[in-house]
């Protein structure tokens, strides 16, 4: 049985062989991901073929010359990355940063918000550990205004975007990750006002397995087992993990399940993909919405399924794809006393798309149609609608409440490359029924210039707009009252960037300046309640500088670095609006620093540390539970230390992993203590 996973990067032992010396390959392999893939190019065999024999023919005068040293290869096959299908690449000019699968493997992380929080740009706000519930931010936005994507599909909860992450795989199944950060409505939709995450699954070419086992403090444990099933035409993933604790303080218990499935198939031209998924959280939810109520308790469940049928020709491409997404969200104040207050609310999502992309001698022409279903049931949320019953782990529900909207939109783009000037533009028009269907036109516009030496300059200038969620519109609680009348979200976003590679260096660093206008946010008011309303000006500037060295030292030498990277993100808000005590929205990352490196000690003995230094913006309002009192603080500065050391035999990995090192105690969101040190043990069998 091969290894399922993309084998390493070929490293030659000795480097007395250079290029004066042969290469032999010992074998060719017919996998679409072979050692010619590597090129990142389409390469026609024929021409290769002919090629081939040009230079095998006799030649009058030519003889072997048998002193020379032969190097005897065995070049394993690797993953042509560009052949994946869901690549966000070639979808505008923006940059990317991309997070490989060897990243994600040698990470001390062990759920997909753990490696979002070492990304540029990125704010992760946990309130529960290990992808318990994580609030996705980026660029200085609200956790509602970023856009997730699995495998291309739009996967973003409408009921609130605390769910956003309630994605139904493991993150060992995880093939890569793609960030793109800024407005990105114009391509995806209302959805990404401040950028997109998408993550990308993908069955090999090859039938195997991978598994993993881990335990650690606080009765923390994790498994999962991914096989895949390769045949001629179709691949096939499976992917089941669990994990669970009893928590690191007082009803901070979790268990979690997921179960995802992606089957691909290319016969000729076509290549379509199969997904479904089911997700379960159950956890205990100690002042995650306020801090009045420690034994507030929470269970979700998510199912996904989608679709993906592209067909490839020469110079164009189709691809239709449709997908639904339900969302159950149980919630009680007192886990004791379901009985004391209870909510109840189902969200279905059900999309399809059209997109079409044309190569002419205009430039490359893409074009998309997209309708998504948007609702929810609810015992709160909503406008009053006949009681609809329900069934859920055996307990009767009576939705009473409910609302559904309409998104249609139509985007249209042009991308013009001539030798080191390329130009994207284009508009996204979209339309919601909740607006009554009134259109509303958002353009943009990307430009890159690609300078001698390796070095790209960027610029670009997008609007976006976003609708409020549900909960922003219709949540009455205890301390929360939403607000029917909220206005949409509207931005305009400036960007200008330059980066450089070089064979082992690789530096960029990126600005931007966002307007913004009637943003939505929870805003402290006199009756002590948290209310939701439009913030009139909220203009964002920030940026970030990154550096990245891998030298490709030479695997077994010891204390050989293999990796070296440096983040730097700054946000500065200015609001015109007057002062007042935010929830959210003003809440964001002042200044983050990430600093990771991985090198090799010793022979099959790697160590990886990651040190994460985040300052943010704004204040909380701590609660005293002894008095029920509240007083205004700010949120503290950190710096967090994280740790990996791995020794690796054969397909086994052992390793000794621990979060936050040095046990610091810090806030990522108002009353929410995280965990101080977390230290845990495994095996991966890769």
């Amino acid at each position: 049985m091969e290894k399922m996973n993309p084998p390493k990067t070929l490293k030659v032992p000795d480097s007395r062989f250079e290029s004066q010396g042969r290469v032999r390959f010992r074998r060719w392999s017919k996998k679409k991901w072979a050692v010619l893939a590597t090129f990142h190019k389409v390469i026609l065999i024929g021409t290769l073929c002919f090629s081939y024999n040009l230079v095998a023919q006799e030649t009058e005068g030519v003889r072997i010359d048998t002193n020379r040293v032969g190097i005897h290869l065995e070049l394993e096959e690797v993953e042509a990355v560009a052949d994946s299908p869901f690549q966000l690449e070639n979808t505008s000019l923006k940059p990317l940063v991309i997070v490989t699968r060897q990243d994600i493997a040698a990470a001390p992380a062990g759920s997909i918000d753990d490696i979002l929080e070492y990304l540029p740009q990125v704010d992760i706000r946990n309130r529960g550990k290990f992808g318990t519930q994580a609030d996705l931010s980026i660029q200085g936005g609200s956790f509602d205004q970023s856009l997730v994507l699995l495998n291309g599909l739009n996967v973003s909860d409408p009921q609130t975007g605390h769910f956003h992450l309630n994605l139904p795989v493991e993150l060992s199944a995880i093939h890569h990750a793609e960030l793109v950060a800024g407005s990105a409505s114009r391509r995806f939709g209302t959805h990404a006002f401040s950028g997109a995450v998408n993550l990308v699954t993908l069955p090999y070419d090859s039938s195997g397995f991978n598994s993993g086992f881990t335990y650690g403090q606080h009765n923390y444990y994790r498994a999962y087992l991914n096989t895949n099933v390769s045949g001629k035409y179709v691949s096939t993933m499976t992917s089941i993990g669990t994990s669970g604790s009893d928590g690191y303080r007082e009803n901070t218990d979790f268990r979690s399940t997921n179960i995802f499935f992606h089957s691909s198939a290319s016969p000729g031209n076509l290549h379509a993909d199969l997904m479904m998924g089911l997700n379960t959280r159950a956890f205990g939810a100690n002042a995650f919405y306020t801090p009045r109520f420690a034994r507030q308790y929470e269970e979700t469940t998510t199912g996904l399924t989608g679709i993906k049928v592209s067909l490839k020709k020469r110079h164009s491409e189709f691809t239709m794809n449709g997908y639904f997404r339900v969302n159950k969200d149980y919630f009680v104040l007192d886990r004791n006393d379901p009985s004391f207050y209870r909510n109840d609310h189902m969200t279905r999502v059900a999309g399809t798309g059209l997109e079409g992309r044309f190569s002419t001698r205009a430039g490359i022409t893409h074009s998309a149609l997209q309708f998504r279903r948007e609702s929810i049931l609810s015992t709160s949320l909503g406008e009053p609608v006949e009681p609809v019953a329900s069934m859920a782990g055996g307990d009767e529900i009576t939705y009473t409440h409910g609302h559904a909207r309409n998104h249609l939109h139509w985007n249209i783009n042009q991308t013009l490359e001539k030798g080191w000037f390329s130009l994207d533009g284009g508009i996204l028009l979209h339309m919601n029924s909740d607006l009554e269907f009134k259109p509303y036109v958002l353009p943009g516009l990307d430009i890159r210039f690609i300078l001698p030496h390796s070095i790209t300059i960027f610029t670009s200038v997008n609007r976006s707009m976003r609708l409020p969620t549900f909960t922003d519109l219709y949540y009455q609680g205890p301390t929360n009252v939403g607000n029917p009348a909220l206005l949409p979200e509207r931005a305009t976003t400036y960007e200008l960037g330059a980066a450089w590679q070089g064979a082992v260096f690789r530096a960029a660093v990126n600005g931007f300046y966002r307007q913004g206008r009637e943003l939505i946010d929870w805003v402290w008011m006199e009756d002590e309640k948290w209310h939701t309303m439009n913030l009139t000006e909220v203009d964002a500037l920030g940026g970030d500088l990154r550096v990245d060295y891998s030298p490709g030292t030479m695997a077994g030498d010891p204390l050989a670095l293999e990796k070296l990277s440096f983040s730097y993100t700054f946000t500065r808000l200015t609001r015109v609006s007057d002062e007042v005590i935010s929830r959210y929205l003003l809440d964001n990352l002042r200044h983050k620093v990430v600093m990771a490196t991985r090198f090799t000690l010793v022979r099959n003995l790697s160590l990886s540390v990651i040190l994460n230094f985040q300052d943010r913006n704004g204040s909380f309002l701590k609660y005293d539970p002894a008095t029920g009192n509240s007083t205004q603080q700010p949120y503290d500065p950190f710096l967090l230390v994280d740790t990996k050391i791995t020794y690796s035999f054969g397909r086994f990995h052992l390793f000794l992993e621990a979060n936050n090192l040095m046990g610091v105690e810090y806030y990522d969101l108002g009353n929410v203590v995280q965990p101080g040190r977390w230290s845990m043990v495994g095996i991966e069998i890769r």
